[in-house]
């Protein structure tokens, strides 16, 4: 996945004299600074946590004036719990998460918001004649978020970031790339409910929206991560950082 990103690291490294990197992307945390882009809640608590990683808060998509709002983006401020589903844009298999939450609330009083990771929608369209469903290909987080009551994921670490930020729980059913890992964390910080498969049934996606929409205790814990998540000035903190490892070349510590 991450090929063309590690020819060019080594690219990159080849133009200043370095031997290309042996170690896999992911593998690597800089001794210098390690800019996290989350807050501490979102992390489970570690003792051996070096000194150098530095929560940020999260890198979050802005509205843009270029966005054209579909034609039922008004619906979006009726009454009904607005369920938004989405597969991101890697693991993309309609059958996996689609499909299964499409049926699972095609006879509940909601919306259903389902966008295909920027594939056709045509394959989806039909598999659904429900009325509660609006599909889309793709619809900035930014612009749709605020407008959503609970975000089914297979976990993509930027799009669980974006909800957070904007006080959505989550249900989470994903196991490829990072996805179980931030699944976990989904769960372990109280934030939404992991099904901890990738192919979840729409039985067990019916149970758990219902759940989010009707226990508080999700909302309220959102809204504290939501709140966290606002006390962070992320490209400012980030830039203050990247510029003391400039200036002093020496690794960025915590104090």
């Amino acid at each position: 996945m991450l090929r063309q990103l590690r020819a060019y690291t080594n690219d990159v490294r080849s133009q200043v004299g370095l031997p290309p990197s042996p170690v896999y992307f992911f593998d690597r945390l800089s001794p210098f600074l390690y800019l996290s882009p989350s807050i501490p809640a979102f992390e489970y608590p570690r003792s051996e946590l070096p000194s150098q990683v530095h929560f940020i808060g999260p890198l979050l998509s802005r509205p843009t004036a270029a966005f054209k709002p579909p034609t039922w983006w008004d619906e979006l401020k009726g009454n009904r719990p607005v369920i938004h589903v989405t597969q991101g844009t890697i693991a993309t298999n309609l059958d996996d998460l689609l499909v299964p939450t499409l049926r699972a609330l095609e006879t509940e009083d909601v919306l259903i918001v389902a966008t295909t990771g920027g594939t056709t929608t045509d394959a989806l369209k039909l598999r659904s004649s429900s009325t509660n469903v609006r599909i889309e290909p793709f619809i900035p987080h930014a612009h749709l978020l605020p407008h959503v009551d609970v975000m089914v994921t297979n976990g993509g670490y930027n799009g669980v970031q974006m909800a957070l930020a904007n006080g959505v729980p989550l249900v989470v059913a994903g196991q490829t790339e990072e996805k179980p890992e931030v699944a976990a964390r989904v769960e372990w910080a109280q934030v939404g409910i992991n099904l901890r498969t990738q192919t979840p049934t729409p039985a067990q996606i019916q149970k758990a929206v219902k759940t989010l929409l009707m226990d508080s205790s999700y909302r309220t814990r959102i809204k504290q991560f939501q709140t966290q998540m606002q006390q962070y000035d992320t490209p400012a903190i980030a830039a203050t950082l990247l510029e003391q490892l400039a200036n002093t070349k020496r690794p960025v510590l915590k104090t």
